[in-house]
């Protein structure tokens, strides 16, 4: 939703509108607003711009997100829209500590989150590619059924009725705020565990064929639901084994008669190892959550679960949910690529190549240019086919304004972009200019028709002995 308002806003200035770095300066500022206001965390919305969202985040965007992303929190907490005075409905304190046996468990959490994040990516990709193949057509048909299927499944389990923010609330909470669901009751605690795992599956599995339809479904709050349950369901279960052995050596750092284990604490680590295990983003993911809870004592243990779900999420899938869609979708994505080292970038450079003919292409073969390749933004324009001089570039999306301007009947129509580069050209140019007819100003054409001014006759150009990594 962020993003939706930077785009939107950055249209309506000429600064922004035509400099596409700038807007995406601004995108991400907006993005961090937009982090900011969902978890009440202004700083962990900044790292996560720099961290998931931008791969090039200079300093003054920085101040300027982090800027932007405290005047969405303020203004937030004047609206209290929740009437409690807390940013998110799922905010929560915890003042007991942690003990270091609970490294373990900790441990465990941190695997869960990977497995559930590596498992959650290779199947939405499966389900994503799916959709695009036989699902494009029947969009309305395809959230329907989804809307169907998930209320009367989720409906069945007693965790899964609830709305995912009141879900977190309650899992986050500790039982001496309040009692719910019976998940407190100590003669409960084995249907409490069996719900809970229940409800881990119902979400996942909810989650993965969810994300991506065409309805605002996100990935944070569902992947931090269940790693809630799941953390909550693990905590019970150490807290039963804690009463059934209490003089085991496991236990010995506990006081006697005294609650030693709090599950809203798993619950919360839960959280974070899934939303890392998914996301890949782990400095975020821990301001994050600290600023969620402001549990200064429990940065470790966040840490830890944070970076053991990084890694196990890595040896199952290379990337987050965010990369992976990227790529799956065709979208332009610029990573680093080791095998690019030390190579210089004629070793990469492709030959068979679009080009067009500064002398001049007819309109029949230009219209077959752009229908041929889809996938190609721009075009260089050369002196001729031969030499393969460098004269221009030229966007493809000029050339398809132009192309619907004309409005040409006669196919034999010459599209004239530039003289040669020995200065020889018996091409006649028309009166009509390439501002003209973006304007649709003019009606027929002659059969000449000057396009040089759609062309950048001073692109970005490199050495081929120029090193790869530097191009990239």
């Amino acid at each position: 939703m962020g993003c939706c308002v930077g785009n939107v806003v950055s249209r309506n200035f000429s600064k922004y509108r035509r400099n596409y770095a700038r807007q995406r300066e601004i995108i991400s500022a907006a993005a961090a607003a937009g982090v900011a206001v969902a978890f009440g965390s202004p700083i962990g919305g900044v790292l996560f711009s720099l961290e998931d969202l931008s791969s090039h985040f200079p300093l003054k965007t920085m101040w300027r997100s982090f800027f932007c992303a405290l005047i969405a929190t303020v203004s937030l907490q004047a609206m209290n829209p929740f009437r409690t005075g807390k940013l998110v409905m799922f905010q929560a304190t915890y003042d007991r500590d942690w003990h270091f046996f609970e490294i373990v468990f900790f441990v465990i959490l941190g695997i869960f989150g990977g497995i559930y994040g590596g498992i959650c990516i290779r199947l939405n990709l499966k389900v994503t590619a799916f959709r695009k193949k036989y699902l494009a057509q029947h969009v309305v048909r395809e959230v329907a059924v989804l809307a169907l299927a998930t209320t009367a499944i989720t409906f069945t389990n007693k965790y899964t009725r609830q709305d995912m923010g009141e879900l977190l609330a309650y899992l986050l909470r500790e039982c001496k705020q309040g009692d719910w669901g019976g998940i407190c009751e100590v003669e409960n605690s084995t249907w409490v565990i069996w719900g809970l795992l229940m409800a881990t599956l119902i979400r996942a599995a909810g989650t993965v064929c969810a994300y991506g339809c065409k309805i605002p479904c996100g990935i944070f709050v569902p992947s931090m639901a269940v790693g809630a349950t799941f953390g909550r369901m693990l905590g019970i279960i150490a807290q039963s084994m804690h009463r059934a052995y209490p003089k085991s050596a496991l236990f010995s750092q506990c006081a006697p008669d005294t609650p030693c284990i709090t599950p809203a604490t798993y619950a919360f680590l839960g959280a974070a190892a899934a939303l890392c295990g998914v996301t890949k983003v782990t400095v975020a993911v821990v301001v994050i959550m600290y600023e969620l809870t402001g549990a200064l004592n429990f940065i470790l243990p966040t840490v830890i679960v944070v970076m053991v779900a990084r890694v196990i999420g890595d040896a199952i899938v290379e990337g987050g949910i965010s990369e992976q869609l990227i790529l799956l979708n065709g979208l332009p994505f610029f990573d680093e690529e080791d095998d690019l080292l030390d190579i210089p970038v004629a070793s990469v450079m492709r030959m068979d190549m679009h080009m067009i003919p500064a002398s001049g292409i007819q309109y029949s073969e230009l219209r077959q240019l752009l229908d041929d390749t889809q996938n190609i933004k721009g075009f260089p324009v050369v002196d001729n086919t031969h030499d393969v001089r460098l004269v221009g570039y030229v966007q493809r999306d000029a050339l398809v304004r132009a192309l619907l301007s004309v409005r040409t009947g006669d196919e034999a129509t010459l599209f004239y972009f530039g003289g040669s580069s020995s200065g020889e050209s018996t091409i006649e140019t028309s009166p009509y200019t390439a501002e003209a007819m973006l304007d649709g100003e003019s009606q027929r054409p002659s059969s000449t028709i000057n396009l040089s001014g759609l062309v950048n006759t001073s692109p970005v150009t490199v050495s081929p002995r120029t090193a790869a990594e530097t191009v990239l």
